[in-house]
């Protein structure tokens, strides 16, 4: 409470005007509000925070076992080196890494290129067939002579490669599913026979 400057009349301090003289009053800061309008209660933002931080890690969570989760994790795709050669190459490697495996177990081999059984040229465009004449010490030799060449089979677009052992008689026929033009060559898996 204070009192009116003019007339000494006690006034509460929400006034006006006083009410006894008619003197504009001064009011005070915490009266003001009082008899004006309500102000709007604030909002607490820390409900609102946890609510948000909570609906992302569930969600981040949960994306681990989706699609998207997998895309995540996988990172950048790998290109297969193999597709970006030529069947001409992929024809080069593989006689480059028969004679290297040949000459590792001093042995020599013959290559023949065949068409449906028919003799043909390696630089031809279409599937042919290899086969190498040699002579082993041992059998068991051809597994590191060939293994290195089975994933070039498919880019060369040689569906059978045949190794015909003189010494021992023996002839392995390796065989791949060449890859139609939706087909990518790394679908194809050689198989192995003994004849």
């Amino acid at each position: 409470m204070h009192k009116c400057p003019t007339c000494k009349v006690p006034l509460h301090g929400y006034e006006e005007v006083c009410p006894s003289c008619g003197t504009k009053q001064h009011i005070r800061k915490s009266y003001k509000s009082f008899g004006g309008v309500p102000q709007a209660p604030g909002i607490n933002p820390v409900p609102i925070v946890v609510i948000v931080i909570g609906l992302i890690i569930v969600g981040v969570v949960s994306m681990q076992g989706s699609w998207i989760g997998q895309v995540m994790r996988r990172g950048e795709v790998q290109e297969d080196p193999l597709s970006k050669i030529t069947y001409l190459q992929a024809r080069d490697i593989i006689e480059s890494k028969i004679t290297e495996g040949l000459a590792a177990v001093n042995a020599k081999g013959k290559f023949s290129w065949t068409s449906g059984g028919a003799p043909s040229d390696k630089t031809q465009d279409k599937p042919l067939e290899l086969n190498v004449e040699t002579s082993l010490q041992d059998k068991e030799q051809r597994r590191q002579i060939i293994d290195p060449v089975k994933d070039y089979m498919a880019p060369a677009k040689i569906p059978t490669l045949t190794m015909n052992d003189k010494k021992s008689g023996a002839q392995w026929t390796y065989s791949v599913q060449l890859p139609t033009n939706t087909e990518q060559s790394s679908d194809s898996m050689p198989t192995e026979g003994q004849q």
